[in-house]
């Protein structure tokens, strides 16, 4: 089985990381995710390590640093700023969308609750992002005659 670029996922809410884990190993095991409680725990990390996620799937309401100010400091990071983040949110206003988008979100999805809605999303968001929009570049072979 392929594996894919590495995923972050920043969520304080222990029941849902839970549930997204339990997705991932069930269902989506060919992308290696790693979860954070915090955007604190998310930026101490990637200061540490060499290797970046290749997408980084962030919280919109969350205590402390939320998903907002968390994305304003990636975008604001010389080398984070290319990182594409996908903002979720069990709910948000019009104006936190957009807020959002302004400060250089890839995409704003809301959370889904219940368990085949989750995988469906975090499938589509994976194909996309990890498979699609990241897939290297092949050179076309040309047979000239």
């Amino acid at each position: 089985m392929d594996s894919y670029g590495l995923l972050y996922i920043v969520d304080d809410e222990a029941d849902y990381r839970f549930i997204l884990q339990k997705v991932f190993s069930h269902f989506l095991s060919s992308y290696p995710v790693r979860f954070f409680s915090d955007g604190h725990a998310l930026l101490e990390t990637l200061s540490l390590i060499e290797e970046k996620p290749n997408l980084i799937l962030l919280d919109r309401h969350m205590p402390n640093l939320n998903g907002q100010q968390t994305l304003l400091q990636l975008k604001q990071h010389p080398t984070y700023h290319k990182i594409p983040v996908v903002m979720m949110s069990a709910e948000a206003s019009l104006a936190e969308i957009e807020a959002s988008y302004e400060a250089g979100v890839n995409s704003f999805l809301f959370k889904s609750k219940d368990l085949p809605s989750l995988k469906n999303k975090m499938t589509a968001i994976c194909q996309y992002w990890l498979e699609l929009n990241w897939e290297p570049v092949k050179p076309i072979k040309v047979k000239v005659t």
